[in-house]
């Protein structure tokens, strides 16, 4: 318990420190809420190794290729943000993670963004529906490969973060994570 509240003063003081006057406040920002570890269950993986390796294969590259499935899986982050004095400079797309040695545009972005009420409590957008078009917003994302020693590139600049947590209930609940190819 002390840990997390030592963290959580931490994230508060940091997030603080960049915002000492009131014009600051109205500029554009991202608040990072919380970022959360992939709960990897047997169901979840059984469905993820069966969209990328369902063919047949030798022993030895079943066992490669569960490794892999395995490692993708675990690299597997929901970024919960806030989305404050939201301009048109906004754009999910921007929501990426510098890769060594890979282009730009090749870095995993933002998977399945959902849009949360302020509250964070209930779902009122998905991928598949109308992002918000102004104000303020609380919203969810998965992001693959996630390395906790770099910083998230956001369309208001880098950011760096708390330290991974579990996926609280809600979010799991809300916006289960689906499989990819």
């Amino acid at each position: 318990m002390t840990k997390i509240i030592m963290g959580i003063l931490s994230f508060i003081i940091l997030t603080l420190s960049g915002c000492g006057t009131s014009k600051d406040m109205n500029k554009p920002r991202i608040e990072i809420i919380g970022i959360y570890r992939l709960p990897v269950t047997d169901k979840l993986f059984r469905e993820q190794f069966e969209i990328l390796y369902g063919y047949p294969m030798t022993d030895k590259d079943r066992e490669q290729a569960e490794k892999q499935c395995r490692e993708q899986l675990s690299s597997v982050v929901m970024i919960e943000v806030n989305v404050i004095n939201r301009d048109g400079k906004f754009n999910v797309d921007d929501f990426t993670q510098p890769q060594d040695n890979i282009p730009a545009d090749s870095w995993q972005a933002a998977y399945e963004d959902s849009y949360l009420t302020p509250d964070g409590k209930s779902l009122i957008a998905d991928l598949w529906s109308n992002t918000p078009k102004s104000g303020d917003m609380r919203m969810v994302f998965y992001m693959h490969f996630w390395d906790p020693h770099k910083p998230l590139r956001t369309s208001y600049g880098d950011i760096m973060y708390p330290n991974v947590q579990e996926m609280p209930e809600r979010l799991l609940r809300l916006v289960p994570y689906e499989p990819v190819d």
